[in-house]
């Protein structure tokens, strides 16, 4: 279910970009006629990677976007993941319940800055459990908050814990550098499928990080990145 990316360099066309960048239907305004329409938007642009919504929604989502090939995915345990190991359980059930192919769940923070890795293991280990080959997984450590010990030592535990696929930020005020990307590919090799959110506002922002070694990018900015691979890399 996991698969790296970042071996192969940057993407090269407009296709190969748009196949690895994501994005998210996440206001709380938003009425379902409003995600409908944010949705359809996608039949005008290559296919991208995948769509995370709220999971309600995942149904209509589904509906809109199986057709264009693009998969939908769910979140948890945001903007930071203090919710309980318990609670990240039930979301994953959720999830697969759902039909979603992605669930996106915030870290432990809370054991990882008082540097109780024990408590993050079994964090990390219970929601690989509940996944199981059903629904891919992506554990986020907030990069932006931790410092470079915190985050090799976080790593190392998400490793042992069975972890396979990391998303840099939640993007909520945290900003993903391309640093971050080399660090973590320097630590750990291809143990991680690497998604990068937070900041990427520019096709440069996300050329960066794919040449820091990421292997996909989740970005509000969907539309204008896309736009922009379309006439520059065509």
């Amino acid at each position: 279910m996991y698969r790296h990316l970042a071996a192969d360099g940057p993407p090269r066309t407009p296709e190969q970009f748009a196949a690895r960048m994501m994005t998210a239907v996440f206001s709380p305004a938003a009425t379902e006629d409003e995600a409908k329409a944010f949705l359809r938007r996608f039949e005008e642009f290559p296919q991208i990677d995948a769509v995370f919504v709220d999971q309600p929604w995942v149904a209509i989502a589904k509906e809109i976007l199986d057709p264009l090939g693009i998969s939908v995915g769910v979140e948890a345990a945001y903007p930071v993941g203090n919710t309980s190991t318990e609670a990240k359980v039930a979301a994953i059930d959720e999830g697969i319940r759902c039909g979603a192919t992605e669930i996106d769940i915030g870290g432990h923070f809370a054991a990882i800055k008082s540097g109780d890795f024990d408590v993050v293991l079994e964090d990390a280990r219970a929601m690989m459990d509940a996944a199981g080959d059903r629904i891919r997984v992506m554990v986020l450590p907030e990069t932006a908050i931790l410092t470079h010990d915190e985050l090799l030592r976080t790593l190392e535990v998400y490793a042992a814990g069975g972890v396979r696929g990391l998303k840099t930020s939640s993007g909520y005020g945290w900003n993903t550098l391309p640093e971050d990307v080399i660090l973590i590919r320097r630590a750990c090799g291809d143990a991680f499928q690497i998604d990068v959110s937070g900041g990427i506002r520019s096709l440069e922002d996300a050329t960066a990080c794919f040449e820091a070694g990421a292997d996909k990018i989740h970005t509000s900015a969907i539309f204008h990145i896309v736009d922009a691979a379309r006439r520059r890399l065509a």
